[in-house]
């Protein structure tokens, strides 16, 4: 990180918006929520960090780190698709994307042959109101 999650929130609250979005913060942000559970001031700093990313890529802004997007669209689909992320169709739809799918492939089928990666992925109850949320329908679910 470029900078410290407090950084970006004091940088949100001062409006520079083309420093945050050029900045490698928003993209490394694991959103782990650590810094959210912490936070002094109780701001949901992941959610922020999300918005961030997005706001970014709808403005068309281009990534200080070029496959952490890619990552992140092949993430948001596979829950978009299956209601959670199915491992190995997030793995091989990222490898693809990044042209970089022959790269672990011994650790990838290591995991596959030892059982850690699921080859069907599982189901979820609620997959009408995920789809919703992905739609714009239901902006706070109650899951």
């Amino acid at each position: 990180m470029d900078y410290k999650p407090n950084q970006i929130m004091q940088m949100v609250s001062l409006g520079m918006e083309e420093r945050i979005l050029a900045s490698k913060t928003i993209w490394v942000c694991a959103s782990c929520y650590t810094c959210s559970t912490r936070c002094p001031n109780d701001i949901d700093i992941a959610r922020v960090m999300d918005w961030l990313r997005q706001s970014a890529l709808k403005g068309g802004v281009m990534p200080a780190e070029k496959e952490v997007p890619i990552f992140h669209a092949a993430f948001l689909d596979s829950i978009r698709r299956r209601g959670r992320v199915h491992e190995l169709s997030l793995m091989l739809r990222y490898k693809i994307r990044s042209g970089k799918l022959w790269d672990d492939f011994k650790l990838g089928w290591k995991m596959f042959t030892k059982g850690k990666l699921k080859l069907l992925p599982s189901g979820i109850k609620g997959k009408k109101e995920m789809d919703d949320l992905f739609a714009g329908k239901n902006l706070n679910p109650k899951f």
